[in-house]
């Protein structure tokens, strides 16, 4: 695959037993409408920076890269070997990023001992990530003209029969099973649960056109402890029943699969890292999984390695919506967690 985007990585072997790798990105999801600043350029107020990619993930990336700067300014040796990858596609499923890494140059992954991942959030030790599908329904029908209706089969239509049974699907998964892994804190539970969003529609190009295509996408969310593949086949039978009944002509397609994954929070690094988080919070600490999955899902799979994760990602952060931001005193936090991280 010839990559356009740059993966951008560094070593530095200090001669210790062990190796800790850093991951991250540094692509952002498109600004999407609603901001009060320029959300390509960085605006800083109230203790705030404000921009596209501020949170999610460019301050991991200065966090790390600080923290870097004061252990040789301080001669202070790691307690490590240290590896950094800061890939080009996290947002769009690692493609020329980390899964091409993984299937080209597997060999630079395959001595480390641990993965750090920088875009995490800020609430405790990330020891997991929920595990993540996108699916596409495209809806075929006969388009023609509206006056026409009887010579037509309104796609835009039979899309609504099948989004009203995707919004009963969703709600059904929310109360499907319960996972033993904590969330990060939320308003609904405090443990993770599957989530199941509808996210796109398209359909139609006039008002008196009848559309003889619709094509729907959703998002979904699991728990670590299920099983993607086998939950995918399970919604392919469904919505075969569903396209039966309903008497609709549709393709359902699955894309950037990211299985979950946990590890146990008594792990050496999961201790270490709760450790250094502790130090500076001046309090105790909690582990987590995270809602969204990143590219530690993908190296977790690969690998079976410990992944964890801390991160600038602040609850009110607004990740992926208009007005994100990362505080200074968080971007800060992440910097001296990463250097008690890296002390011995």
């Amino acid at each position: 695959m010839e990559n356009k985007l740059p993966t951008v990585y560094a070593y530095k072997n200090f001669g210790k037993e062990k190796t800790v790798c850093f991951i991250t990105h540094y692509d952002v999801v498109p600004a999407g409408d609603g901001w009060e600043t320029q959300p390509f350029e960085p605006v800083e107020k109230n203790g705030k920076i404000f921009g596209r990619g501020t949170s999610d993930a460019k301050a991991g990336i200065v966090a790390f890269v600080e923290a870097l700067k004061e252990l040789i300014e301080t001669n202070t040796t790691p307690e490590f070997n240290i590896k950094f990858f800061s890939f080009p596609d996290e947002e769009i499923g690692g493609a020329i990023g980390i899964r091409w890494i993984i299937n080209s140059h597997r060999e630079l992954l395959e001595d480390v001992d641990v993965f750090f991942v920088l875009d995490c959030s800020t609430e405790g030790v990330n020891i997991g990530a929920s595990g993540a599908v996108s699916g596409k329904i495209i809806i075929k029908g006969k388009g023609g003209h509206a006056a026409y209706p009887f010579k037509c089969i309104n796609a835009l239509e039979k899309a609504i029969d099948i989004l009203q049974k995707l919004r009963e699907f969703g709600e059904k998964e929310k109360t499907r099973v319960s996972s033993k892994a904590l969330a990060p804190k939320n308003p609904v539970s405090k443990y993770m649960w599957n989530r199941f969003s509808i996210t796109v529609f398209h359909s139609g190009t006039k008002s008196n056109v009848i559309p003889g295509y619709a094509e729907l996408m959703f998002n979904w969310r699991f728990i670590p402890e299920e099983n993607i593949k086998a939950r995918e086949e399970e919604f392919r039978k469904e919505f075969e029943k569903w396209i039966k009944e309903l008497n609709i002509e549709a393709e359902l397609k699955f894309s950037q699969p990211h299985q979950g994954y946990i590890i146990d929070e008594n792990n050496e690094f999961v201790v270490k890292l709760k450790n250094a988080i502790e130090k500076i919070e001046g309090k105790k600490v909690n582990c987590f999984v995270e809602f969204g999955a990143t590219d530690g899902n993908i190296i977790y799979e690969a690998f079976k390695k410990p992944v964890i994760g801390f991160g600038p990602i602040d609850p009110d952060s607004n990740i992926h919506g208009p007005n994100e931001f990362v505080r200074i005193e968080t971007l800060k936090k992440v910097k001296e967690v990463v250097k008690n991280f890296l002390k011995k």
